[in-house]
């Protein structure tokens, strides 16, 4: 039996789950810095959760659309955002089937905070590449951020997030297991007592930085640069905990 995502379950609590409303400032600075470093007119955010990431594109004057594979996520984004005057609209989907209708439509895909992860094996990640630089438009520019699980040693854990807001608390870390990894999210409700807590586990090919740099090579891109934080700031290190990945079709 196929255990529920946290992702569909609490799709509701996901802005608690990152920290949205403290982590949204310094987005907004990384956005801005992706604007104005490329200047797109369109953007796709592939992986966008519950549009943050598409709103503050949209803000900048760029057309946002953004998908995710958790329809749960996309109510959530739709509900948020009903009613704007935004650019930015929200659509269920698969990175790795992307829809015809995509194709050229775009100067930037932005795949962010380890979206990446979701497609689950190499196979997918190959056809979500070729998918990206499809719906890109000739000079376009696709963003990948991912977690640099080539730093940990095999078995070892990697601290991602530990946020509360209230009575709920998480706590999400990541383990590598060979050629894979599991992303763990702990779910924490202190309003009862004894205060519960439910445990959701997801597991994924482990993608490093020179596979992902390689398969990106394979889908077009070229020009692939690697950063350690989204404003492009800082040259990515072995140990550093992310990986930016900049490729252009």
């Amino acid at each position: 039996m196929k255990s529920e995502s946290f992702f569909d379950k609490y799709a509701h609590e996901y802005n608690i789950l990152t920290n949205a409303q403290v982590r949204e400032k310094t987005h907004r600075e990384e956005v801005r810095a992706l604007v104005e470093r490329f200047h797109p007119a369109a953007v796709l955010d592939a992986g966008c959760a519950v549009g943050l990431t598409s709103r503050l594109f949209a803000e900048q004057g760029v057309s946002a659309v953004g998908l995710d594979r958790s329809r749960r996520m996309i109510s959530e984004a739709r509900r948020a955002h009903e009613g704007t005057a935004l650019p930015i609209r929200f659509q269920h989907g698969h990175f790795e089937k992307l829809p015809r209708r995509f194709n050229h439509r775009f100067d930037l895909v932005v795949c962010l905070a380890n979206s990446i992860s979701g497609v689950g094996n190499l196979k997918n990640l190959r056809l979500s590449l070729q998918g990206f630089r499809r719906v890109l438009r000739a000079g376009g520019v696709v963003v990948i951020q991912a977690l640099n699980l080539a730093a940990l040693k095999d078995g070892e854990i990697m601290p991602v997030r530990a946020t509360q807001a209230g009575a709920l608390g998480y706590l999400r870390f990541a383990r590598r297991q060979g050629n894979s990894h599991e992303l763990t999210v702990v779910r924490l409700d202190l309003s009862v007592t004894p205060f519960q807590f439910e445990v959701f586990s997801h597991k994924f090919d482990s993608f490093t930085p020179e596979r992902l740099e390689s398969e990106m090579k394979r889908a077009g891109f070229a020009q692939i640069r690697r950063y350690s934080d989204l404003a492009m700031s800082k040259p990515f290190r072995q140990k550093s905990r992310d990986i930016v990945l900049v490729g252009f079709a």
